[in-house]
């Protein structure tokens, strides 16, 4: 990761897509898995994963098991 995303007062990266992005993407996907929506925005699967679940704990999304693969969708 490039040392110039971090933000100078937390030191925290900042992330390269917002949550509208996100949210976007999944509107126009879903329902979608993590992988998929990582390759969106070429970022890692856990980085993808927990972004969407900081959204899904906002209750923006929601997610379910679909033959033991975990997909998200909005509410």
């Amino acid at each position: 990761m490039d040392e110039d995303r971090r933000d100078p007062e937390t030191g925290q990266y900042t992330p390269d897509f917002t949550d509208d992005e996100l949210i976007q993407a999944l509107e126009e996907r879903e329902p979608a898995g993590t992988v998929e929506l990582a390759d969106v925005f070429n970022c890692s699967q856990p980085g993808a994963y927990q972004r969407l679940t900081q959204l899904e704990e906002k209750g923006l999304i929601e997610s379910k098991l679909v033959g033991g693969t975990k997909v998200w969708m909005l509410k």
